[in-house]
């Protein structure tokens, strides 16, 4: 197997799940500077000729393709070079699958789509205003047009042991500071264990097509970071509930981008976690 993004929070952390399994090589533009026992390869999804060439080398049954540029303001300041790596990237990658027969699963996200209203299946058209969900719904196209083995995991709000979002919080809490948290702004988010979990169904059944895997509960921001701190101990009198209101544009911030899982998790017949039971699992497990 091989994970493009591999030294990323979410490729890192797919390469842990997976490596009991499979023989796990990562791909990036940069080796992380953490050691891992995980064979790095050197990989520009943005060259097709570097992609192709590394896929004959390792020929790898499965590519996870997990890079990208995921840095919402870049994308949106430059346009440009975030299709060049999230829809071309994904295009290249898909291209050397196909010469390779290896087969490809894409890591999309819910903010293909409009995310006003949440609760999207995944029959529903995406349209994005944000450059990012444009451009990883771009490589959605792109790579469906090129392999029609393909397999699309839509996940959303990914946290897990190495989650730096849960980290920051942590730290912030124990060192006494009040986090403001907002309580209109939404999603389904999803413990990386869990999303790998899906994505070995999704290999175990050679399946293809769209999936949203993600974690079974719609919650805010506040929801969030308030039932991670009850089950970890944390002091939760420091989260403070607030609104982004009208800011919520100029911080490229989306009301709702919630997915309803009911068919992905029927078909691949994996329980999709809630938050609590999400967050019981990485304390369980000693983490984070």
């Amino acid at each position: 197997m091989l994970i493009t993004g591999g030294t990323g929070f979410v490729g890192s952390s797919l390469a842990t799940f997976f490596q009991t399994d499979f023989n796990v090589t990562v791909g990036s533009r940069k080796e992380s500077a953490k050691k891992s026992s995980i064979q790095w390869n050197q990989l520009d999804v943005s060259d097709k000729n570097n992609c192709i060439t590394l896929l004959k080398e390792l020929k790898p049954r499965f590519v996870i393709h997990c890079a990208g540029n995921k840095d919402v303001r870049s994308c949106e300041k430059n346009p440009q070079a975030a299709r060049l790596t999230n829809a071309v990237g994904t295009s290249n990658i898909a291209e050397a699958c196909k010469l390779t027969q290896a087969k490809m699963i894409y890591i999309s996200t819910d903010l293909v789509f409009s995310s006003d209203n949440g609760q999207y299946k995944e029959t529903e058209i995406p349209h994005s205003p944000l450059v990012y969900g444009q451009t990883k719904y771009e490589g959605e196209i792109l790579a469906s047009e090129i392999l029609p083995g393909l397999a699309i995991c839509r996940s959303a709000g990914i946290y897990g042991s190495e989650s730096p979002l849960l980290h920051w919080f942590t730290d912030k809490i124990k060192s006494g500071e009040d986090v403001e948290c907002f309580t209109d702004i939404f999603n389904t988010p999803t413990l990386v264990d869990n999303l790998g979990e899906m994505i070995q169904a999704i290999i175990d059944k050679n399946l293809t097509g769209i999936f949203h895997t993600v974690g079974s509960e719609r919650v805010n921001r506040f929801n969030f970071f308030n039932t991670f701190a009850e089950i970890n101990g944390l002091d939760t009198r420091k989260i403070k509930p607030s609104t982004v209101g009208e800011k919520k544009n100029e911080m490229l911030l989306r009301p709702d981008s919630s997915l309803d899982n009911k068919w992905t998790v029927k078909t691949l017949g994996v329980k999709s976690n809630n938050l609590a039971e999400g967050f019981t699992r990485l304390k369980s497990q000693g983490r984070p």
